[in-house]
């Protein structure tokens, strides 16, 4: 036991093991914070990428490159293991609201086929969760709390409790009689003049949020046909919102009825000779057979469905959810590892602590040593006692370390706040990160290998000074000082 308690008496004797102390402390916290983050913003990337989109997805060569759907659907349908399908367009336009213009991009979807092959209406509010949202942001004239505002829509949105839209509140957004409804309850002025209200379309909740565009507001969409590159122009009534936490999608994105789409672009043509014009497929796989997570079983089901599609004649490009942000995914995991190796460094910094802290220790307890050893210690025990001191230092700095880096990550959407309601600077801008909050995610591995560095570095370093201490001659480490 008196290594135990030499070890204790040492650990408290001195100023520089808690320097030590706190810079592992520190260095941990800091490794936490980083893995966290880094972490948290490659989880809610692929899950944004896989909530938007489907499992596999074929996209035509050129724009509206699908041109015998019905045809490709059924070849698809009989891979195995395939669930479901829906088309889809999109087009780069910009929309005019008074004097305002914003470039956006204009989504057609057939709303129901799109909730069976993504998580689509889970990201939709019902209009009576978005009214309820709306009273309580917009009580006054004064500026939206957007931070609070999109706290309340995600906590709304990810509840657990909260059940999916069924297929009839999906298809009621672009329903006629909804819209109807929603321009008599917002726009009663405008119902004259629009007895058949325009098509409905549903925006992102943050440009309702921040008053850019309202329920019941009548939007021209222009975009550009893609037959003869020619100007197309069309009203649009906002009937909806979701949110998706996709910055970027849900600020520039218009999501519109796939036929009205369809027919909006096909207007330059024949619908004779190409009535079934779209850009792509959406193909939704049955989880319970294949792992949607792995690379080589959606490798796998991309060849097949390829194949089915060049069977029927047809020559498209399939990509699996995974390829495409293929090189954003790959960025983020190589500026993860490399935060993780810079942060190293102070893991390493820290270790040349402990070892300056123990070899002081040594030289000051020189006289003590002898005296262990004069009374029958073993140069084992005296080693023993530098390394349990080192280990000390990493366990605990450690402990607290990941301690510390815990509640500052739990709580770094509220301490960005708080910087920017001070400073007025933003350290996560949406539009650059694509997210609207901070994501933290906590990893059993990451917290592995948040643990690890510094203990292993606290042992190595204390290894030079503790297997120092019992060569010193007793007798001339007893006549020291």
């Amino acid at each position: 036991m008196y290594k135990y308690f030499l070890s204790l008496r040492f650990f408290r004797s001195r100023f520089l093991t808690l320097a030590a102390f706190l810079s592992t402390m520190f260095g941990v916290a800091m490794l936490f914070i980083v893995q966290s983050v880094m972490g948290g913003y490659m989880s809610q990337l692929k899950k944004n990428i896989r909530g938007q989109e489907a499992h596999l997805r074929i996209i035509g060569y050129g724009p509206l490159g699908v041109k015998n759907l019905l045809d490709i659907e059924e070849a698809v349908k009989k891979v195995p293991y395939v669930r479901e399908t829906a088309p889809f367009i999109e087009r780069l336009a910009v929309y005019r609201s008074g004097v305002s213009i914003k470039p956006v991009t204009l989504v057609g979807i057939d709303p129901v086929l799109q909730a069976k092959v993504s998580d689509f209406s889970s990201y939709l509010l019902r209009p009576g969760e978005l009214e309820e949202i709306l009273r309580k942001h917009h009580a006054g004239p004064t500026a939206v709390d957007m931070p609070l505002a999109i706290d309340d829509v995600h906590a709304l949105v990810g509840d657990k409790d909260r059940l999916p839209l069924s297929d009839e509140e999906l298809r009621r957004f672009f329903d006629l009689d909804w819209r109807i409804e929603i321009l008599e309850k917002y726009r009663p002025l405008l119902v004259k003049e629009f007895p058949v209200p325009p098509a409905g379309i549903i925006v992102g909740v943050q440009s309702i949020l921040d008053r850019q565009l309202m329920l019941g507001q009548i939007l021209t969409v222009v975009t550009l046909s893609p037959d003869t590159g020619g100007e197309i122009s069309e009203r649009f009534l906002v009937t909806g919102a979701i949110n998706t936490g996709d910055f970027l999608l849900d600020s520039g994105s218009l999501f519109a009825d796939v036929q009205k789409v369809r027919n909006l672009l096909n207007r330059d043509i024949d619908e004779l000779d190409n009535p079934y014009r779209y850009q792509g497929i959406r193909i939704a796989l049955d989880e319970d057979e294949i792992d949607v997570q792995n690379a080589a079983e959606l490798e796998e089901m991309r060849d097949a469905v390829d194949y089915a599609i060049a069977s029927a004649g047809s020559h498209l490009s399939v990509e699996t959810w995974l390829q495409i942000r293929a090189n954003l995914l790959k960025a983020v995991s190589i500026e993860k590892l490399l935060v993780y190796f810079i942060v190293l460094i102070l893991i390493i910094f820290t270790g040349s602590m402990i070892l300056l802290m123990l070899t002081l220790t040594v030289i000051e307890k020189t006289r003590d040593v002898g005296v262990l050893m004069s009374l029958g210690a073993t140069p084992g025990g005296v080693t023993q006692i530098f390394l349990f001191n080192g280990l000390l230092v990493s366990l605990f700095g450690t402990g607290l370390g990941l301690a510390l880096g815990y509640a500052f990550s739990a709580n770094i959407n509220e301490i960005h706040d708080l910087i920017y309601s001070v400073s007025g600077v933003e350290l996560f801008p949406a539009k650059i990160y694509q997210m609207d909050r901070i994501p933290v995610h906590f990893n059993r591995l990451d917290i592995l290998w948040c643990t690890l560095p510094p203990v292993v570095v606290g042992l190595l370093a204390s290894a030079i000074p503790a297997t120092w201490a019992p060569r010193r001659d007793p007798i001339s480490s007893i006549q020291y000082e």
